[in-house]
């Protein structure tokens, strides 16, 4: 027997969201882990500025 109110099929299209889209869905937690990241890279070859104690 049919159901009164079927639910519609979870969209199978395979499209992938926009860049932005998926930057969007970071959480503040992975993105200051991807800011430490990259200033630990600049670190670690010496391309920060050097600042005059």
């Amino acid at each position: 027997m049919n159901s009164p109110n079927p639910t519609p099929a979870p969209e199978t299209s395979g499209a992938r969201p926009s860049w932005l889209d998926a930057a969007g869905r970071l959480g503040a937690d992975w993105w200051s882990v991807i800011v430490s990241g990259a200033v630990t890279v600049l670190a670690v070859l010496d391309i920060l500025p050097k600042i005059p104690w």
